[in-house]
């Protein structure tokens, strides 16, 4: 298939655009295997195609089951057998402390470092922080920048639409001495009686959506100030339930990702599958 792409590329003219012209395409000569062989070579990149589609769907599924359930049970609408206790009102400055990310640094420090930090998309994207993906920067001797460990929180100040100012993940692994981009900050948790996976994931609810949202301001880019960000109030359940609910909605995730996972492995099968047949490399014979 690749061959004949380059083939087709190869006759191609065209200043702005490329085309092939009708009577170069009639006289191109592709290879071909028998009848009964090209049916089964359709036969099988049709089934790898089906199994996308369905794994496809599962994901959506997913998707949406995991965000029915988690605006129904950190709205209160939904409660988990055993747990009655009354939520509490709780200020965020109330329950931890801000801390900056990088200050100070260059393009020069962010080449070959010697340290690991977070980057902004690492916390825009994702409700846990992945570690698999922490770039480089350098931290010279001596020299004073907040480093961050296990179940700190990250916020990102700024955004272009308000509903993504102050997105949070929650640092799950323990690591020694991990920085964090300068444009967002951290927050440490001190009150005991707050999970932090659990405010992770109430902070990017839609519950926790309409309270930032408030508090962007802006026109072109829309900033969160700590100062707002320290008088955002939320409602939290005991820590016994607070945990449980987490619990429910990571199992969903780990199941999403999972999910994507094999998607992408069925994908790239699918591309060596369909290199392989399209080139003979590998021959199928329909019995």
């Amino acid at each position: 298939m690749l061959t004949l792409k380059n083939k087709l590329l190869k006759l191609a003219s065209g200043s702005t655009f490329l085309e092939v012209s009708p009577n170069k395409i009639k006289n191109l000569l592709i290879p071909l295997p028998p009848l009964n062989e090209q049916i089964a070579i359709a036969n099988i990149l049709s089934d790898v195609d089906r199994y996308l589609y369905s794994l496809d769907a599962l994901i959506l599924k997913k998707e949406s089951v995991k965000k029915a359930l988690s605006f129904e049970l950190l709205s209160q609408r939904k409660r988990l057998k055993g747990f009655n206790q009354a939520w509490q009102r709780v200020r965020l400055g109330d329950i931890g402390i801000t801390i900056s990310g990088l200050v100070g640094k260059t393009k020069q420090d962010f080449i070959n470092g010697n340290a690991k930090y977070i980057t902004f998309l690492n916390v825009l994207n994702n409700v846990i922080i992945d570690t698999s993906i922490l770039e480089n920067v350098k931290i010279y001797p001596n020299e004073k920048q907040n480093s961050f460990k296990k179940y700190d929180l990250f916020f990102n100040t700024s955004s272009e639409t308000p509903k993504e100012v102050g997105m949070c993940a929650v640092l799950l692994d323990d690591i020694d001495q991990v920085f964090l981009n300068s444009f967002c900050f951290g927050f440490r948790i001190f009150d005991k009686a707050v999970d932090g996976l659990f405010l992770s994931y109430l902070i990017n609810s839609e519950i926790g959506r309409k309270a930032f949202e408030n508090l962007a301001q802006g026109s072109t880019r829309y900033n969160l100030s700590k100062s707002g960000f320290n008088n955002v109030c939320l409602f939290l359940p005991p820590l016994n339930e607070q945990i449980a609910i987490a619990n429910i909605l990571s199992g969903l995730d780990h199941e999403i990702i999972s999910l994507k996972n094999k998607k992408r492995q069925f994908e790239n099968i699918k591309k060596a599958l369909n290199h392989d047949l399209m080139s003979a490399k590998i021959r199928v014979l329909k019995k």
